[in-house]
């Protein structure tokens, strides 16, 4: 009969005692960090570089960083994930911006958006026909990274606003304003894309 650790899976360790055990000299534990966090890690460097061998690169090199800069890692601050994906977000962005070859598209006129209220962009915003997500989809493609990035923590990602401060280094105030802010600029280009169409 074999042994009750035969018998038994063992428990996978949790993030804090791999870190814990790196942090005491087994290096080589760093490995089942890097394969419990790598395709979450590029599924959202993906979102700011398309290409999959740069964001394959990106990867690698956060979680290269991350396993040089564990000593600093402190638990009291965020969970080992969101310190990652921090990371992960500024290597990526580090690297859109490098690659950038033609002038950003300008934001929306600023009245353009003081004009429109609230409840405008959510009536916009809430039509789920095929021709307005069409529209929203172009509309997001239109936004700057660190925009399309923070709608994609937030609205698909479902991160909570204190995860996604920590893991771009904005406080939860600017979020908000960002996020109320994007929106309207979502709602706004619909319109304009709308208009576009109809001449």
């Amino acid at each position: 009969m074999g042994s009750i650790s035969e018998i038994i899976p063992q428990a996978k360790p949790d993030d804090l005692e791999l870190v814990n055990r790196i942090q005491n000299g087994e290096r080589d534990q760093f490995r089942l960090l890097a394969e419990r966090y790598a395709e979450r890690i590029m599924r959202m460097v993906r979102r700011l570089v398309p290409s999959k061998e740069d964001a394959e690169e990106v990867t690698q090199d956060a979680l290269l960083e991350a396993y040089k800069s564990l000593s600093r890692f402190d638990e009291k601050q965020s969970s080992l994930q969101t310190w990652l994906m921090r990371i992960a977000y500024h290597m990526a962005l580090k690297h859109y911006r490098k690659s950038l070859k033609s002038v950003p598209i300008a934001d929306a006129k600023q009245e353009w958006l003081d004009n429109m209220s609230d409840e405008e962009a959510d009536e916009i915003l809430s039509d789920t026909s095929s021709d307005r997500l069409s529209l929203l989809e172009q509309a997001t493609n239109l936004l700057k990274p660190d925009d399309q990035m923070l709608l994609s923590f937030y609205y698909f990602d479902d991160y909570p606003i204190k995860d996604i401060s920590q893991i771009t280094g904005r406080d939860g105030a600017y979020l908000r304003s960002r996020l109320q802010w994007i929106r309207k600029k979502l709602a706004q280009t619909i319109k304009t894309l709308e208009k576009n169409e109809r001449q």
